[in-house]
């Protein structure tokens, strides 16, 4: 049962709600999802099952494509909904309105937000501080310091805005946090910025069209392996060879593979058992699925 399936997440699901319910479904416990989404977004979420959690670690520098909604007239500790909303004062409303005007936000987004930037992660997020969550600290009254990291917005332009609502799309690179960027808008145009919806709408290349939902799930919807990693090359071997890769031995030969490269080792039923590496003739095992 080596799958890779993608769930458009519900609503106040948290990540780990879609792990939980798909175990049930599959009757599978051994799987893992290649990138976490708050309780509060939804959108894709790619998860691995059985041996295929062993290629996870290839979708973790994969840049993701979000839209999402700011409100322009108050403000959370948690950037978003989860927690209590501040509204700004009506007065202070009126000016926003008159003065922040779209080209204003455009030239700041193009200024201030395009290619590489540091941000602070919020505190209430599942980052793990000392084991426990980021968000669980908070709420426990702890006091919590969450490092800079440095990120890149590949992309990002206004969808749709009429004051408070501010609509955006933007592709950004891993571990980038939608959240840290309405709270770095605010620390800019000193504005009542929070995300109202927040949709990952695609994963490197894998758009919504083949992402499917937990009450409408279908078992032979997976994602073709060869399709989901389109950028490495796949490969076959004979037997004997493939008995010295398991065994971690290195085969020296005249292979007309790319050096320096990850290679994919199908069997005739395209399912990747074997991860090898080419380089000066000598093909060596990286990893087994």
């Amino acid at each position: 049962m080596n799958k890779f399936y993608l769930l458009d997440k519900w609503l106040d699901f948290s990540s780990f709600d879609v792990i939980r319910v798909l175990r049930k479904t599959l009757n599978i416990r051994k799987m893992w999802h290649t990138g976490t989404l708050d309780p509060l977004a939804t959108g894709g979420l790619l998860i691995a099952t059985w041996n295929y959690t062993k290629l996870i670690p290839y979708f973790e520098k994969d840049k993701k494509t979000y839209e999402f909604t700011i409100n322009l007239d108050w403000t959370t500790d948690s950037f978003d909904l989860a927690e209590k909303i501040n509204f700004l004062d009506i007065v202070l409303q009126k000016k926003y309105k008159k003065e922040l005007t779209k080209e204003k936000i455009e030239q700041v987004l193009k200024e201030k937000f395009t290619w590489t930037i540091t941000q602070i992660p919020p505190k209430y997020s599942a980052l793990k501080i000392n084991w426990k969550r980021a968000c669980d600290l908070v709420r426990e009254w702890k006091e919590v310091e969450m490092k800079t990291r440095e990120i890149s917005i590949l992309n990002i332009k206004i969808l749709n805005y009429n004051y408070p609502s501010l609509s955006l799309i933007a592709e950004v690179t891993a571990w980038t946090y939608i959240r840290s960027i309405a709270d770095d808008l605010w620390s800019i145009l000193w504005t009542g910025w929070y995300i109202t919806k927040l949709r990952r709408t695609k994963i490197g290349s894998i758009d919504i069209a083949l992402w499917q939902t937990l009450d409408e799930f279908e078992l032979n919807k997976h994602l073709d392996i060869k399709e989901l990693f389109k950028n490495k090359e796949f490969i076959s071997l004979n037997d004997d060879i493939l008995e010295k890769i398991n065994n971690w031995l290195k085969i020296k030969g005249d292979f007309e593979y790319k050096i320096w490269e990850d290679l994919f080792v199908c069997n005739e039923n395209n399912e990747v058992t074997n991860i090898v590496v080419y380089d000066w003739k000598i093909l060596s095992a990286k990893r087994k699925i």
